[in-house]
């Protein structure tokens, strides 16, 4: 049997980390050379699944899982995900619009009664959208660096009033991590459960996705987990992990696997309309707020931010999807288009910016080459 696309198949590529294709797909096999590579110049260990057509064609780990350890980095291995974490939330607030326990249109204020805003006119204005869509109009990474410096959650909202708008909601791009996170007290009220709690009943395990968790205990608990490093001028040095955006669990609050993340991947492509409803996929995946991308913005274009997800076109080629993370000793990435089904999953454990941009680059690289005549040759016929 060809095709993967089932939770069952794909499970049973999980007994393996070697390359799986019905029939060797360059676009599988030059990945994995990529990050083969990587790691023999020194990257201490990685994870890469590959969604080709809609079947899983690789999952595979490399290299350790820390420096020192002969511990194999496998397909299994759990990364904290960083910022993929968002894509999460937008998903596990679209189940509750389906069930009518929410909006996308519901407004923070006063549906959360312990936030104000600085400017009470344009607070009233904020809605769940804008939350999920980067487009509050605060200044952009309000408190991140609080967050880093330790402080609370419940503290930084304390002083969330201090917070500037730089435009009307709706109206600009502002990256944010603590005020993303308001869309998980939101859901929090409307599910009557924890944050965490529902999306690992509502998605993880309807998903069978078996390795994820939450927090930096549900991090320590997997026995086959990554180890932090961070770039040293030998190459990667180990560092402790560190528990900060971990506080805000819909901004960068899960751990994963490649496993778990090939098989989020196929939900977003809509193969799993009973967990995530196809109609609510389009609103997600739809242009909400033109973005930037400084490290991309040479090859990309028409960059815009969704709910939960990075959306952009690659020279001519439409219908990519993207979000990368980074936290302490980490970078993720995961990055797929919604009219092939092709895809790609890359974790990391240390944070080296080049490598996480250079291999999405080069995945564009190889899909252009692959399905761009094709695509042209497909807008002639029409």
């Amino acid at each position: 049997m060809n095709s993967c696309r089932t939770l069952v198949l794909a499970t049973c590529l999980v007994a393996t980390s070697s390359v799986f294709s019905a029939q060797f797909d360059d676009i599988a096999v030059k990945l994995d050379q990529y990050v083969k590579k990587e790691v023999k110049q020194g990257l201490p260990g990685a994870a890469l699944a590959v969604v080709i057509n809609g079947d899983i064609r690789l999952l595979r780990g490399y290299g350790v899982v820390k420096n020192g350890s002969n511990k194999k980095v496998n397909s299994a291995t759990v990364f904290p995900l960083a910022s993929i974490s968002k894509t999460f939330a937008s998903a596990a607030v679209s189940i509750l619009v389906e069930r009518g326990l929410l909006e996308w249109d519901t407004h923070v204020v006063p549906y959360l009664e312990n936030i104000t805003f600085s400017d009470a006119d344009l607070g009233k204005e904020v809605t769940l959208r804008h939350v999920l869509s980067q487009s509050t109009g605060l200044v952009a990474q309000a408190y991140s660096d609080l967050l880093e410096d330790n402080v609370s959650y419940p503290k930084i909202l304390q002083i969330l009033n201090r917070v500037k708008f730089v435009c009307e909601p709706g109206n600009c791009y502002s990256y944010q991590n603590v005020v993303y996170n308001l869309s998980a007290d939101m859901l929090a009220l409307a599910a009557g459960v924890d944050y965490p709690t529902f999306v690992k009943e509502q998605v993880f395990i309807p998903l069978r996705m078996d390795n994820a968790s939450f927090g930096m205990e549900g991090y320590k608990q997997a026995d086959n987990r990554a180890s932090p490093h961070v770039k040293v001028k030998s190459g990667c040095g180990a560092v402790q992990p560190t528990p900060f955006y971990y506080r805000v669990p819909a901004a960068a609050g899960i751990n994963a696997s490649a496993q778990d993340l090939a098989k989020w991947m196929l939900a977003q492509m809509g193969q799993q309309p009973t967990v995530l409803e196809p109609s609510l996929l389009e609103i997600m995946h739809k242009p909400h707020v033109r973005a930037n991308q400084y490290r991309y913005r040479a090859r990309m274009s028409n960059v815009t931010y969704g709910l939960g997800w990075r959306l952009f076109d690659y020279r001519g080629l439409t219908g990519f999807v993207h979000h990368g993370g980074w936290v302490k000793g980490f970078r993720t990435e995961m990055v797929f288009n919604r009219n092939t089904q092709t895809g790609m999953v890359f974790l990391a454990n240390c944070e080296n910016n080049r490598v996480a941009r250079d291999i999405v680059l080069f995945f564009l690289q190889l899909y252009q080459e692959r399905y761009g005549v094709q695509l042209a040759g497909a807008d002639t016929k029409k």
